[in-house]
C-alpha cells in the first residue's frame, strides 16, 4: 500500500496526515445519533486536540503576536493574553479592552469576536454584532472604537480579520493592511491602513454578477494565496474560493460540500478546517478536517459533536508553522493540536 506522509508543518515536529488511506491512530467518538456527528463514528482520527487554555469564558477570537509569536485570546470581559499551556482564563486578570461591552464599542452585543495583531504589536478586534472595531495599543489598555466601517461604503460587521502579508499587492489591497471581512449574499471585503492613516479601501468583486464571493473566514496560505470560505454547507457549491489582489473570487475545485468557519494554511499548501462536511453516502462529519487543494482529497482529523462546537471556533497558526491553535468557545478551551498517538 502506498502511504502518502505530508507534513503540514513542515519541520521535525511536524503533523503527518496520510492521504487517500485511512491512517492509525484514535478512533473518534462513537456516534450519538447527533446529525453533526454521525459520520464521525466511521473516521480514525488523524490528530488529538489538547487543551491548552481552559476556562476561557467562550473566547472566540485567538491570534498570535507577529513580534514573539505569543498568543492571545478575546472574550466579552477583555483581552488575555500572552497565554501558555495550562492557563486558566478565569485566574487571570486581562492585558486589556476590559470596556468591550460599553455602549462606546460593542455593548451587550455578539459574544462572537475575533482578533487580528498587527506588525507594530496594536490589537484589533471586531464582533459580527456591530459595524465598529476595537483597537488595543501594544502596551494593553483600554479599548478605543475605530468607526471607520461606519462611515464607509463598506459597512461591515467583522466575521474574520486577517493582516494581508508581503508580496500580496494589488490596486485594492496592499501588505500591512487589515482585511476584514463579513459573509452576505455578496459577502463583504475592506482593507485597512492599520500601519499608516487607518484608511478605508472597500474591496469590490470585479465579478460580481457572475461570481459571489465568500467571506466568512479569510487567510493567507503560501505563495502567498488568499482563501475565503463559505460557512453554509452546500452540496453543489465549493466551501472555499481564493481571491486574486484585484478582489475577484475563484473557487477551489473539490470542495463541495463542505461548511467551514475557520481554517489555517500549512507551510505545504493544506488546510487545517473547523469544518461540516458531507461524505457521498449521506453522512455527515463534523470537526476538525484536513484538505488538499492540491488532490482534493480530505483526511479526518479531530471529531466534534455539534453540540461542542459553532460558527465563532477559530484557528490560529504561529508564523514557523509549528503550532496550530483553536478556541472552542461552548467547551471554553483553547486547545492545541498535535498528531494522534
Amino acid at each position: 500500500m502506498n502511504r502518502k506522509l505530508l507534513h503540514v508543518w513542515g519541520c521535525s515536529t511536524c503533523l503527518l496526515v496520510c492521504l487517500g488511506i485511512t491512517c492509525p491512530g484514535t478512533v473518534g467518538p462513537p456516534d450519538t445519533g447527533d446529525p453533526g456527528h454521525g459520520g464521525n463514528a466511521a473516521q480514525t482520527e488523524t490528530l488529538q486536540a489538547i487543551a491548552h487554555v481552559t476556562n476561557t469564558g467562550g473566547a472566540s477570537g485567538i491570534a498570535l503576536r507577529p513580534s514573539d509569536g505569543a498568543l492571545f485570546a478575546v472574550n466579552r470581559t477583555g483581552l488575555f493574553g500572552p497565554l501558555d499551556e495550562g492557563d486558566d482564563l478565569s485566574q487571570m486578570q486581562p492585558f486589556g479592552a476590559e470596556n468591550l461591552a460599553t455602549p462606546a464599542i460593542f455593548g451587550t452585543g455578539s459574544d462572537s469576536l475575533v482578533l487580528a495583531i498587527t506588525e507594530s504589536g496594536e490589537f484589533w478586534i471586531g464582533s459580527s454584532c456591530c459595524v465598529r472595531l476595537a483597537v488595543v495599543p501594544p502596551a494593553g489598555g483600554d479599548a478605543q472604537p475605530f468607526n471607520g466601517l461606519i462611515t464607509s461604503s463598506s459597512n461591515i460587521k467583522a466575521e474574520t480579520m486577517t493582516i494581508v502579508p508581503d508580496d500580496f499587492v494589488g490596486e485594492q489591497i496592499q501588505p500591512g493592511q487589515l482585511l476584514v471581512g463579513q459573509e452576505t449574499t455578496f459577502s463583504r471585503l475592506a482593507a485597512i491602513d492599520v500601519e499608516g492613516d487607518r484608511a478605508v479601501t472597500r474591496v469590490n468583486n470585479p465579478l460580481l454578477g457572475t461570481t459571489n464571493r465568500n467571506a466568512h473566514h479569510l487567510a493567507f496560505g503560501p505563495g502567498p494565496v488568499l482563501y475565503s470560505s463559505r460557512g453554509t454547507l452546500a452540496n453543489t457549491i465549493p466551501g472555499l474560493q481564493t481571491i486574486a489582489t484585484d478582489g475577484s473570487p475563484t473557487f477551489v475545485p473539490g470542495s463541495e460540500r463542505y461548511g467551514i468557519h475557520s481554517f489555517i494554511v500549512g507551510n505545504n499548501g493544506d488546510l487545517v478546517m473547523r469544518a461540516r462536511h458531507n461524505l457521498a453516502s449521506g453522512s455527515e462529519l463534523n470537526g476538525v478536517l484536513i484538505f488538499s487543494p492540491a488532490d482534493q482529497t480530505m483526511t479526518f482529523g479531530v471529531g466534534y459533536t455539534t453540540a461542542e462546537t459553532s460558527e465563532d471556533d477559530e484557528l490560529a497558526i504561529s508564523a514557523d508553522g509549528n503550532d496550530i491553535y483553536m478556541s472552542l468557545p461552548k467547551l471554553n478551551q483553547i486547545v492545541r493540536l498535535v498528531d494522534a498517538p
